[in-house]
């Protein structure tokens, strides 16, 4: 009997601790993401600018921005530059190959891996393995220092920050026309690509963590103190 009265003793104190716990994770949970979602939304206000700064000049009115400021959602909805300008540096590139870009390019010397020990031989990566950023594409392409040139490096990144050489090899030669002109369906594919990569990484990004927010955050509290529950045929798990 005196076992019985422990167990369900301790067990009532849990369920009353997790109450109060729950709810303190939830409000944790509110202070870190509401910041996050602020500042994404004050991220986005300059948007319209871009896109009237490059409407209201020249063919070359988007160089006035400085390479490096076009953010991924700026490119996926196509704001700081023009289409026309875009391709027209994408046919002017296609006229290289993978192996000229990395022959320009002047990639930052290795630092050996703090791992290794100092007698253990090491050789740096051969040029043409090294990945490259936006600084040495700049300098490989000679384009202008511009969105178009920043947004024709997230086609050939896929939005990843850095370019492949065998990825750079297959979209360059899908992009050349026999006529010297750009190859449509190479360069939609590229395009296409791009900005696929870049939309799911946002929707994983925020659709997972505003899912898991709330199933390990918000859904306890709610469920306690007020009742509601969004996933009624999934079992509460805090309590199997």
């Amino acid at each position: 009997l005196k076992l019985k009265i422990c167990l369900v003793s301790a067990h009532l104190f849990v369920a009353m601790a997790f109450r109060h716990v729950s709810l303190l994770l939830a409000l944790l949970a509110a202070c870190c993401w509401l910041p996050a979602f602020i500042g994404s939304s004050k991220l986005g206000a300059p948007r319209p600018q871009l896109r009237s700064q490059a409407a209201s000049g020249s063919s070359g009115s988007s160089g006035s921005t400085e390479a490096g400021t076009l953010k991924n959602p700026d490119f996926f909805w196509g704001n700081g530059f023009e289409e026309e300008d875009l391709e027209e540096a994408a046919r002017k590139l296609s006229e290289n190959t993978g192996s000229e870009l990395w022959d320009r390019a002047t990639f930052p010397p290795e630092d050996r891996p703090s791992y290794m020990s100092k007698d253990a031989e090491w050789t740096p990566l051969p040029k043409e393995r090294r990945w490259m950023g936006l600084k040495e594409f700049m300098e490989a392409s000679a384009l202008a220092n511009s969105n178009v040139s920043t947004a024709l490096f997230l086609v050939l990144s896929q939005g990843s920050g850095y370019l492949e050489k065998a990825k750079v090899d297959a979209a360059l030669e899908s992009w050349r026309s026999d006529s010297g002109g750009l190859n449509q369906a190479g360069w939609s594919v590229s395009m296409f690509w791009a900005k696929a990569q870049i939309a799911f990484g946002y929707a994983w990004l925020y659709g997972m963590s505003s899912f898991c927010g709330y199933f390990f955050f918000f859904r306890p509290p709610l469920v306690i103190y007020l009742g509601i529950d969004l996933l009624p045929g999934i079992p509460p798990w805090w309590t199997v």
